[in-house]
């Protein structure tokens, strides 16, 4: 196993969790909409995405005293778009995910 940081085994299994999450959400709305275009599903999915960064945002208002639009732009910040690489990483097939050997 290659040696990391106790912050990389973090992101590391975060990453784990996120995508297990991501693909039983997506699996299961498919399974309850079978008849469901690839862009119905994304049009969910982004929905859910923005439920969870307003949730995110009322914590940062409550635990850091920060506005509401403090929140949203730090958020902002944190969650951009990665689509772009996404996209480049896809396209060749190497998304890139940490190996663990």
């Amino acid at each position: 196993m290659p040696h990391r940081n106790a912050a990389q085994d973090h992101a590391v299994i975060t990453n784990s969790m996120t995508l297990a999450f991501g693909h039983q959400l997506a699996a299961t709305w498919l399974e309850l909409h079978p008849d469901a275009s690839a862009a119905q599903l994304v049009g969910f999915l982004e929905e859910q995405s923005l439920r969870a960064r307003a949730a995110a945002a009322e914590v940062y208002v409550a635990k850091e005293r920060m506005s509401k639009e403090e929140a949203m732009a730090l958020l902002e910040r944190e969650i951009r778009s990665y689509r772009a690489l996404m996209r480049e990483e896809l396209s060749t097939g190497d998304l890139s995910l940490p190996n663990v050997t």
